[in-house]
């Protein structure tokens, strides 16, 4: 797999998590749980590479905020999406890199996305920072952290389903480098676009159904 098959992949499974979530099958949500964790896998690729990380936190702040109104209709909450959970890893990975003190600045930015009530709270900003030091198949100081951050969020967000994106690894085991090309503009733009308006149509079938 390579890394555009690796992100279309992870919106197959946020569709299927959101209609299980229409549907209330759980085994449908189960699939799900590896979705945030391979778009941050993604978002982590992204990072990595040299260049001003500023425009694309404005993009995800812009289409957090036209995704969200569709996104409280789905879910029937005011928590904020996904886009502004990345808005917030990208500002923390930002701080992290410009401060010395880079433990004080990752915990603002565990406790603040929990505070604004980003989708998925501080596991937001751990499973992007952990994406990030993903190399192979992993180190065992990788592993410990990993399995920690995915049991700490499960006992915290109360779904014992959640425990299901600690096999995302498995995943990650079929990437390969080598296979990777170059985007074209619309793979690049892709999730941005299809994010609010699957979320749209999912929330006007579950207001009409």
């Amino acid at each position: 797999m390579n890394q555009n098959q690796i992100k279309w992949f992870a919106a197959a499974l946020m569709l299927i998590d959101h209609i299980g979530l229409m549907l209330e099958a759980e085994p449908m949500r189960i699939i799900g749980r590896l979705s945030f964790p391979l778009f941050s896998w993604v978002f982590a690729q992204n990072w990595k590479r040299p260049g001003d990380k500023n425009p694309l936190i404005t993009r995800l702040i812009l289409f957090g905020v036209l995704s969200q109104i569709p996104h409280m209709l789905l879910f029937r909450n005011l928590q904020l999406n996904i886009m502004f959970s990345f808005a917030v890893a990208a500002l923390t990975l930002s701080y992290i890199r410009r401060f010395d003190r880079k433990i004080a600045v990752l915990s603002t930015g565990l406790v603040s996305a929990q505070i604004l009530g980003v989708s998925y709270g501080w596991y937001a900003v751990a499973c992007p920072l952990l994406m990030i030091r993903w190399k192979g198949g992993g180190s065992r100081l990788w592993w410990f952290g990993w399995t920690i951050a995915n049991i700490g969020y499960t006992i915290s967000c109360k779904s014992w389903i959640q425990i299901f994106a600690i096999l995302t690894p498995l995943v990650l085991a079929y990437y390969d480098t080598s296979k990777d090309q170059k985007p074209t503009a619309l793979e690049k733009r892709f999730f941005y676009y299809f994010y609010p308006l699957h979320l749209g149509g999912l929330a006007a079938l579950r207001t009409i159904v």
